[in-house]
């Protein structure tokens, strides 16, 4: 009964410092948010003036499968090679050298020289939800193997663009958010299944509070990292950034060593579709990850973490499920699952942050439920009683730290 109406998580003393800091840097700034702005838009037109007749053009169409030239939610531009072709544009509209360097469209070298941020890369602008470019993405020319080079490159941090903050992409109304991998696989989302799926990806490595924050609102959201090591363990991560703005993510099964955006060119937007449409619950996929490979007593208090963060519409049928696979009474279970909602109710990001500390501990030192004097199991009854009402413990040292039993 309380879970529904627990309403936005309260702001951190985190999110507090972010704020006061970006209000700190808008007070120094001495260039106003509106021009910071019209230089962004300037930039874009510029790009998007390149795009036709550079390499970025078909490159992008055989990529999608149609001429994104003009599209009206990703709208494709070019940075073209030289070293100041932006530069010299800019300067014919009145924007002077401090004005580009505070948008970040612009850097300075060593010699004092001024020159594009973006060359020879097709650009994507990141907006905002009503359509204001705060800063660019950028890939390179796929030729471009220079390990040295990077793949993507974003407009570094500026008072209107942070990285931490955003995510490429546009999250139209009425439509489930999708969380990929990179720019790429979010336009495929985005193409496949317009006004259905919202294909975003965080700018980051991985995703961030302040932009699953921007979820806040959608009951769901499906993620569509790619089917390897890397992917699964983003997934994981996702599911504890999410569930403490009370959504419900679901994963998507991708074909191994796929992704949205290959997918999309090999097979077609249909195929993309279907995939993200029977996306199934990425709780109950966690769930059985930790069964499958950890014992009982331990499968169980992590297990009981997740349903707990979970939509409560889930939780009687995930405790039954779970007692009949550990094979513990039912009533064992529910009360365990009874303190995890506690704690998760008083605090959902604190907890959530506690108990994905307590997962990763887990993959690192994977017996905890194992007792260093006896090195037998502990018992279910006392595994279960380990999910607190308050904090969560820290497990027990790795197996390879236990004291040597004594010789027989």
């Amino acid at each position: 009964m309380l879970r529904p109406v627990l309403g936005r998580p309260e702001p951190t003393a985190e999110d507090q410092r972010v704020m006061f800091a970006r209000a700190d840097a808008w007070r120094d700034c001495p260039i106003p948010r509106a021009r910071l702005v019209e230089i962004n838009h300037l930039t874009q037109d510029y790009y998007a003036t390149r795009l036709p007749g550079s390499w970025a053009q078909p490159y992008l169409a055989q990529r999608f499968g149609t001429d994104l030239a003009g599209h009206p939610l990703i709208q494709p531009g070019y940075a073209p090679t030289g070293w100041s072709s932006l530069v010299h544009h800019l300067r014919a509209h009145q924007v002077s050298d401090q004005e580009m360097l505070l948008a970040g469209v612009a850097l300075r070298t060593r010699t004092g020289t001024l020159i594009d941020q973006f060359r020879d890369r097709v650009t994507f602008p990141i907006t905002d939800p009503d359509g204001t470019i705060l800063g660019f993405v950028a890939r390179r020319h796929p030729d471009n193997t220079d390990p040295r080079v990077p793949k993507y490159l974003n407009t570094p941090t500026t008072p209107v663009f942070h990285k931490a903050d955003q995510m490429y992409g546009t999250l139209q109304p009425g439509t489930v958010p999708v969380i990929v991998e990179g720019p790429m696989d979010a336009i495929a989302v985005t193409l496949a299944a317009p006004g259905r799926y919202s294909g975003l990806a965080p700018l980051g490595t991985a995703l961030t509070d302040q932009q699953a924050a921007q979820l806040y609102g959608h009951q769901t959201a499906v993620i569509a990292t790619d089917a390897d090591t890397a992917g699964h363990a983003a997934a994981g991560r996702d599911y504890w950034q999410l569930t403490p703005w009370n959504i419900t993510p679901q994963r998507a099964q991708l074909p191994q060593s796929s992704d949205p955006a290959a997918i999309l060119t090999a097979q077609g937007p249909e195929t993309l579709r279907r995939i993200l449409d029977t996306a199934t619950p990425l709780a109950g996929q966690l769930i059985e990850g930790l069964i499958s490979s950890l014992p009982p007593d331990v499968a169980l208090p992590h297990a009981l973490h997740i349903i707990a963060a979970d939509s409560p519409t889930t939780w009687d049928s995930a405790t039954t499920r779970l007692a009949h696979q550990l094979r513990i009474d039912i009533d064992t279970v529910k009360a365990a699952l009874a303190r995890a909602v506690t704690a998760w109710n008083r605090d959902p990001r604190g907890t959530a942050r506690s108990w994905q500390q307590l997962e990763a501990e887990l993959h690192r030192h994977p017996s905890p439920g194992v007792d260093r004097g006896s090195g037998a199991a502990l018992p279910l009854s006392r595994a279960a009683s380990r999910i607190p009402s308050g904090r969560t413990p820290r497990p027990k040292a790795h197996h390879s730290q236990q004291r040597p039993a004594p010789p027989r």
